[in-house]
């Protein structure tokens, strides 16, 4: 499409929005004068320059007489569907009632529907606030005062952004579901299944507590020995958290799901099991036997603790599904081989699958691997009373071709699978992290300090027709990175994992 065509497109869909605002005025119903607000603070910044703000949902403080300003730029507006004489009077003399003139130094009326030709200017001079400069041919505007702005922009790509805003808003899908809100006070009564990117986990009744019984200075002897032995410097001493993995590491009990908490380690394993690789570690006449409520439920501090204790058992859970804990980025991610090499696993939802999670990036110019992208998602863990669970936010890793270090592109390339992946990809990788964390069978025995169950859809009314509702991408950059095949990931699309 060329400039014309932009333009064109924009004068149909702002004639569209008069259109609308008038019939809904005309049965006495305001609400799209509202709605309208939050529609012309993007498009009055991309054709005034403006940085404008809806003070109805930004500022706690009641401005009267405006419902739109930028601050910076110190210009105020007041959006309206009344243009007569008296509701511009009215509205200047309320905005210098209020001083508003002192915070700002132009003020617009917008008028949704169709200003008048011509005001009274000096019954306008006479409510005006000394100094204070308005006159209504400049100040009074409306759809046909935006078009001329329109028509004066020589940037196409700024006039595809203005475009899309207005063929977004105003397309026959948005101004069928909006009818329907208004008149009717809701979408539909039919319900809808949705489902909430959390899962119910279960845990031990039990949390272990004991003191911890370590030889610090053997360990650290120990430490540093393998130190000197790879080149590098010896080291003076330990965290306590340190010296529990190396501990553990010279037991060949290498474990993550556990706690320090007041100089007392603590776990979900069975401290007073004889077979139980902690007990190497601690003093043993020093277990204590928690219920996991009383612990949590004591103050905040200990509520973290626990979080803390069930993220660090997830830690364990995922090492034996193939993810790996990334701290820098505080991430799971699916742990590339050695060498790294394009991975895919197997998984079960209503019938056994096989997902790639990770991506080869390869330089369209040269073809070599620049990173690999690896699937990942970042977790929380809430409580309701006695009902844990843990939250899933589905993200990607990007790792420099040694397969585990951050990329110098993640930035860059995440910022443009962002763009790219709508609600339902997302949807589908949080779906497909319940059921792959959730999947047991005889080769993968139950982790028995952790239990994620299968995500249960929840009921809601009335029903939200999501694809409706997506925001529109003004934003069409291109990433600053090298070339590549940077393409949504389409596997689960089909894969239906809930019984419909």
């Amino acid at each position: 499409m060329n400039r014309i065509d932009y333009i064109n497109n924009i004068a149909k869909y702002a004639a569209r929005f008069v259109v609308e605002v008038d019939g809904f005025n005309a049965i006495g119903n305001y609400h799209i004068n509202i709605h309208a607000e939050s529609f012309l603070v993007p498009v009055l910044n991309e054709i005034l320059g403006l940085e404008l703000e809806n003070l109805n949902a930004t500022q706690r403080k009641n401005f009267p007489a405006i419902d739109l300003a930028d601050f910076k730029n110190r210009v105020a507006i007041q959006v309206t569907s009344t243009s007569g004489l008296e509701k511009i009077k009215n509205t200047i003399e309320t905005f210098g009632r209020h001083n508003l003139h002192q915070q700002f130094d132009v003020l617009y009326i917008y008028i949704i529907t169709e200003k008048r030709v011509q005001y009274n200017e000096a019954k306008i001079a006479e409510v005006l606030p000394d100094g204070f400069l308005f006159n209504s041919s400049e100040n009074v505007i409306d759809k046909d005062s935006i078009l001329q702005k329109i028509n004066a922009i020589s940037s196409t790509p700024k006039l595809l952004t203005i475009a899309k805003l207005y063929e977004h808003e105003f397309s026959d899908i948005q101004i069928e579901e909006r009818k329907k809100k208004f008149e009717s006070g809701y979408l539909n009564s039919d319900p809808e299944n949705i489902c909430p990117n959390m899962v119910k986990i279960s845990f031990p009744s039990h949390v272990y507590k004991a003191d911890l019984n370590l030889d610090e200075e053997a360990i650290t002897e120990n430490l540093n020995e393998y130190l000197i032995s790879i080149g590098k410097k010896k080291v003076k001493n330990l965290k306590p958290a340190k010296l529990v993995q190396r501990a553990l590491k010279g037991y060949k009990a290498m474990s993550s799901d556990w706690i320090l908490y007041e100089n007392c380690l603590y776990t979900f394993r069975n401290l007073n099991q004889g077979n139980e690789p902690f007990r190497k570690i601690i003093d043993i006449g020093t277990i204590v036997s928690i219920e996991c409520s009383d612990f949590y439920e004591q103050n905040e501090a200990t509520n973290r603790v626990f979080k803390n204790l069930l993220r660090n058992t997830l830690i364990q859970l995922c090492y034996r599904k193939g993810i790996e804990w990334y701290g820098p980025r505080e991430t799971f991610r699916f742990a590339n081989s050695r060498p790294p090499k394009l991975k895919q696993v197997r998984w079960k939802g209503r019938k056994e699958s096989t997902k790639t999670v990770i991506f080869e990036m390869i330089n369209k110019k040269e073809g070599h691997v620049i990173c690999y992208r690896s699937l990942a998602f970042k977790a929380s863990f809430l409580n309701f009373e006695i009902d844990w669970y843990l939250v899933i936010n589905p993200t990607w890793s990007f790792t420099n071709p040694g397969g585990y270090h951050e990329s110098r592109f993640e930035s860059a390339y995440m910022s443009g699978i962002k763009r790219l992946e709508n609600n339902n990809s997302i949807y589908n990788y949080f779906r497909f992290f319940s059921y792959y964390l959730a999947y047991t069978d005889l080769f993968t025995p139950e982790f028995p300090h952790l239990k994620i169950h299968i995500p249960e859809p929840i009921s809601m009314s009335p029903s939200l027709k999501e694809a409706k509702w997506n925001p529109v991408k003004v934003n069409e950059k291109d990433i600053d990175a090298p070339p590549t095949d940077l393409h949504i990931d389409t596997e689960l699309e089909n894969i239906k994992l809930f019984e419909e």
